[in-house]
């Protein structure tokens, strides 16, 4: 059996899907009504691989600081979604995060450059200085 999680619906809950060998894989759609708010952020590497494998996002909120990274698989026959995704609870905005990358590069932004990025994946390119967000 193979598992994996992403956010199948676009909806920001994490879903699982099971793969059952010979049969129909089974997908478990996360419908709780309340569960916080969240951020994603997708890497796109320049000087690192293009996937950011290997990248480390660490981001803070309401003095709480997370770290993801970024992975081809994780076990056997499994897979995670390539965007860092983070719950943030009742945080209302993000102070800060932090992307040390493949090569050793970092890039910070700080909350002023976050703001409003809430509920959404952002997209961050190696080595620039401006954050994409898709709905």
């Amino acid at each position: 059996r193979g598992v994996a999680i992403a956010d199948l619906d676009g909806d920001g809950r994490l879903d699982i899907t099971i793969n059952n060998s010979n049969n129909r894989p089974t997908v478990l759609f996360n419908n709780l009504k309340k569960s916080g708010n969240w951020m994603g952020v997708k890497l796109v590497g320049d000087q690192s691989n293009r996937d950011a494998i290997g990248a480390h996002v660490l981001l803070t909120a309401s003095d709480k600081t997370m770290m993801r990274q970024i992975e081809a698989g994780s076990g056997y026959s499994s897979q995670a979604m390539m965007v860092a995704h983070f719950g943030i609870g009742e945080a209302e905005q993000i102070d800060g995060l932090e992307i040390r990358w493949p090569n050793g590069n970092t890039q910070k932004f700080e909350a002023p450059a976050l703001a409003g990025m809430i509920n959404q994946i952002i997209t961050i390119e190696e080595g620039r200085d401006t954050l994409v967000a898709q709905r």
